[in-house]
């Protein structure tokens, strides 16, 4: 070192402070990377996150950590076939995918508890089940944030004969016993719930064929917080409920069961935004049973009858409604309901839309909201019913009894019903000549959780049967334009507008009745008076009558014989 120059001195000083400043900057460095790698002394880790990394690896994206490895789609499925009408369906998780097959377990079912306990401990997201079948012994429950959704059907539309998603839940089937006690009920008839279901949002069901099992979401109807729930490209078959009341045994055997008439393929309520579509129901029902040996009372209750032939009374898998939305309310409705008195049936953000229906009893729709959208659905049942029993199962039925065969059953306020064609058909009675009093097509009406009508467009549709404001009091802001009604199974004027009730006079505002092919009559009345109101420009077929009271303004209508005004 003496030997070298200062200049050389100086240089070599400097690169050893260099030398030594980089091997403390990689020591740091080396030690921060250890830290970084090793727990806290003391630190447990929590059971349930150990638990479920031990199930199934979970997959890492870019700027989150959710979904298990397997992954699957994890586009938003509504905005695929809708766009951005329905933007609150983006508040699902639908890129934290949990593979239904990356969990290991021994049953179907316990693999679907682990993917969906993944999903709600992460904050939500969508359990996949990829194409194949699964099979439940029991009911099962969505939680907060989870949505269940199957491999994408080759074919999209619900509507069409070839629709049937690839990812199939099965459940139990009823195997009936036609002895003894029978078959308990609690080996079938299972159903799609959710843990908390006045608080659950977020939730639903997207490309699945389930069979045997109602999907039925329903919480408090006035004090629920639940919201956003979608059910789409849903087929459901097989779906029934065995009646409470059904045997009565001091005259019934005990094997005997009646198929409850409130049971619903898709049954939800929520405090907003629920949209059903692109559903496929009762299309392939294969269950449904006959029961040789039948018992009702007469009508008069002083007899028993038997029927030996086992058709007469079946138990059915179509005898109940297909989708029900924010109708249901533990000891019912208000007659005529307004906002204030029930808000329950005023909900905002519901969607029924481009759904496939097939049922033989009570309304394939029945829904309420503001705002309320029923628009595109088609509409089966069977022409040749007929019925050796009450809607109770428990007596032999009578001409006057209602079987509520009817296609959409609505309420609430500025609701549309758009686009849709029903075909509904009500049952003979036994042999006689007589039909159940039912068979309406587009149905309001005071009771049964009506209410005031408030703004109703109703056009465009295609069915068997009329369009009733059935007695439903003072009403305003109604259109009724553009619909084709051909055929009448009903007793009824194929467009029923009626304020009044039997207790009472009504009015009405602003009524539209126009373009409309009417193969019958049409009835607008509100002796009440009223002002704003206009048939107008409908086509008849000299088959029926336009019948009003005297403040409704009648003009341009042809085929259509024209009494004075009342």
């Amino acid at each position: 070192m003496s030997s070298l120059s200062r200049r050389q001195r100086k240089l070599w000083q400097l690169l050893s402070l260099a030398g030594f400043f980089s091997c403390v900057a990689v020591a740091i460095y080396a030690l921060s990377l250890f830290l970084h790698n090793s727990p806290p002394p003391e630190q447990r880790a929590n059971p349930v996150t150990a638990a479920i990394s031990a199930a199934a690896p979970v997959a890492q994206f870019p700027g989150k950590n959710c979904g298990s490895a397997s992954g699957g789609p994890t586009d938003n499925p509504v905005a695929a076939k809708y766009g951005n009408d329905y933007s609150w369906t983006d508040e699902i998780k639908w890129d934290c995918v949990y593979n239904i097959t990356d969990f290991r377990k021994n049953t179907d079912i316990e693999r679907f508890n682990a993917a969906r306990d993944a999903a709600a401990a992460n904050g939500g997201g969508v359990v996949y089940f990829p194409a194949g079948e699964y099979n439940f012994e029991d009911n099962i429950y969505l939680k907060n944030g989870v949505v269940l959704r199957g491999d994408n059907p080759n074919v999209a539309d619900a509507k069409s004969s070839g629709y049937a998603p690839r990812s199939r839940l099965v459940f139990p089937k009823y195997e009936p016993r036609l002895t003894g006690n029978g078959t308990p009920n609690d080996t079938a008839f299972k159903k799609i719930f959710t843990e908390n279901p006045s608080g659950d949002s977020n939730i639903g069901l997207v490309n699945l064929d389930i069979n045997r099992a109602a999907i039925w979401i329903v919480g408090d109807a006035e004090g629920g917080k639940h919201r956003n729930l979608v059910v789409f490209g849903v087929r459901s078959n097989n779906v029934a409920e065995p009646d409470p009341q059904v045997p009565d045994v001091s005259f019934q055997d005990a094997w005997l069961r009646y198929s409850y008439r409130f049971a619903t393929n898709i049954k939800l309520n929520g405090m907003e935004n629920i949209l059903v579509a692109n559903n496929r129901l009762n299309d392939a029902v294969t269950d449904s049973y006959e029961q040789p040996g039948y018992k009702v009372k007469t009508a008069d209750g002083k007899s028993v009858l038997t029927y030996g032939e086992g058709n007469k009374v079946p138990f059915s898998y179509t005898d109940h409604y297909g989708i029900v939305v924010n109708r249901s309310k533990s000891g019912g409705f208000a007659l005529a309901a307004t906002r204030e008195v029930e808000p329950a049936l005023f909900r905002r953000g519901i969607v029924i839309r481009d759904n496939w229906i097939y049922h033989t009893m009570r309304s394939a729709i029945h829904a309420a909201g503001d705002g309320l959208v029923i628009e595109g659905n088609q509409i089966t049942d069977n022409p040749r019913k007929q019925a050796w029993a009450h809607p109770t199962g428990l007596k032999e039925p009578r001409g006057a009894a209602t079987f509520e065969n009817r296609a959409i059953d609505w309420s609430g306020s500025n609701v549309r019903i758009v686009g849709n064609q029903y075909q509904v058909y009500r049952h003979q009675i036994m042999s006689s000549h007589y039909l159940s009093t039912d068979g309406e097509g587009i149905l309001i009406q005071e009771c049964c959780g009506g209410t005031l009508v408030k703004g109703a467009e109703v056009a465009n549709n295609q069915g068997n049967s009329y369009i009733g404001f059935y007695k439903v009091r003072d009403m305003e802001n109604v259109k009724i334009t553009g619909n084709r009604l051909l055929d009448n199974v009903s007793n009824s004027d194929l467009i029923f507008v009626v304020a009044d009730t039997n207790n009472a006079p009504y009015g009405m505002k602003n009524v539209l009745i126009e373009n409309n092919q009417v193969n019958g009559s049409i009835l607008v009345k509100g002796t009440a008076g009223g002002s704003g109101n206009v048939v107008r420009n409908n086509r008849g077929n000299n088959s029926g009558a336009i019948m009003v009271s005297c403040h409704v303004n009648v003009s341009g209508n042809t085929g259509f014989a024209v009494p004075p005004c009342q």
